[in-house]
């Protein structure tokens, strides 16, 4: 089966911000329900986002989230408009000068008239004011997030929310576990801690042996991304690493890992799970649009769960806690393999989430942390 795929919705690849803020075209989509001005998913994705982080206009979530919108992120849950508001307040405080550029959308359209987003974002900016990290840096940082939102009638309705936070608190001069041991003081809400227990219960539960598999006539995008969490993330076949990935490919993953090609591919990945011996994974959602020839992009949400196996010697008396990532992936597939990685979840929140759970006071490692 071939992976091309037609798409005539905007491309955000290399497109000047100017281009993407004032869309010339005809409307692609329907969208209805959405304000006229928008002629697709991806173009009401990047022009909400601009206006309200760009722009500073942080009021204009009241317009683009609706009342009870909630917020899922592996630190925390939202409910509401007013946390969306709040939280957006308070990132912007932290960080003024906090850019946005949006490097894709990956979109699918859901069969209960909602449209589905996978908003990859870097941004720069600079901690100039107090953080839930800490005291200003005054230090200018680069960070990956990636933010998966459910769109209706011209209002974001759920949203589940993926932030390079390690790589970005290395830059502030922050160190990961001081960061953890900080946020694990945070007390989480009912709803979460149902979520986040429910989730991990989900996840085990996942039939990590059953076989799975294509082959060049059956490829379909499903398949492949099955096979690809359940042959190397719950079978450990790494081997196997030539059926998915092409030989120079390159691969991003938090903290500021890159891997270019199959052996540091798999390095990250075994790396990564040698702290969690026994994890399962599950793809929660897909999503694909056409890039250019044979090429697609698959936006992946995922989930993993296991038992914590301490790689960190700080972190030595949490062996055994539950282990559980909220995460999610941008593939770039071109002749059915994929050429380009990005893998975004936040470290600081699953230690953080371990350590409280544990109830363990762990020491701090930088004096006024």
């Amino acid at each position: 089966m071939s992976s091309t795929l037609k798409n005539t919705i905007t491309q955000v690849h290399w497109q000047p911000l100017t281009k993407l803020l004032n869309p010339s075209g005809e409307k692609q989509q329907n969208l209805d329900g959405f304000d006229e001005e928008f002629i697709d998913i991806v173009d009401y994705i990047i022009r909400i986002t601009h206006r309200i982080w760009e722009q500073k206009n942080v009021g204009l979530c009241y317009k683009y989230y609706s009342d009870i919108c909630p917020v899922f992120t592996l630190g925390g849950y939202f409910e509401c408009v007013e946390q969306v508001v709040q939280g957006t307040l308070k990132t912007i405080a932290a960080f003024p000068d906090r850019s946005l550029i949006g490097e894709n959308v990956i979109w699918k359209e859901e069969d209960d008239n909602t449209y589905y987003s996978s908003h990859l974002i870097t941004s720069i900016m600079t901690n100039t004011g107090n953080s839930d990290f800490g005291l200003a840096t005054n230090k200018t940082g680069r960070v990956t997030t990636i933010a998966d939102c459910v769109c209706f009638e011209n209002r974001i309705i759920k949203e589940w929310l993926v932030r390079d936070n390690s790589f970005l608190i290395a830059q502030l001069g922050i160190d990961l576990i001081d960061a953890a041991i900080h946020f694990s003081k945070l007390v989480q809400n009912d709803t979460f801690n149902t979520w986040y227990s429910d989730e991990f219960d989900r996840v085990r539960k996942k039939e990590h042996r059953a076989p799975l598999g294509f082959s060049d006539k059956s490829w379909t995008v499903e398949s492949f991304v099955q096979s690809w969490a359940q042959t190397i993330f719950n079978q450990k076949q790494f081997s196997t690493l030539t059926d998915f990935y092409h030989v120079a490919a390159a691969q991003q993953w938090p903290g500021g890992r890159k891997s270019t090609g199959l052996a540091q591919i798999s390095g990250t990945i075994i790396q990564w799970l040698a702290q969690c011996p026994d994890a399962k994974m599950t793809i929660d959602h897909v999503a694909v649009v056409g890039f250019d020839g044979d090429t697609i992009d698959i936006a992946l949400r995922w989930s993993v769960a296991g038992t914590y196996s301490p790689h960190i010697e700080r972190l030595a008396s949490l062996k055994g806690s539950q282990f559980f990532v909220l995460g999610c992936t941008h593939l770039r597939v071109q002749n059915q393999k994929i050429i380009k990685e990005v893998t975004v979840f936040d470290e600081i929140s699953l230690y953080a989430n371990m350590i409280r759970e544990s109830g363990k006071s762990l020491p701090l490692l930088q004096e006024g942390a």
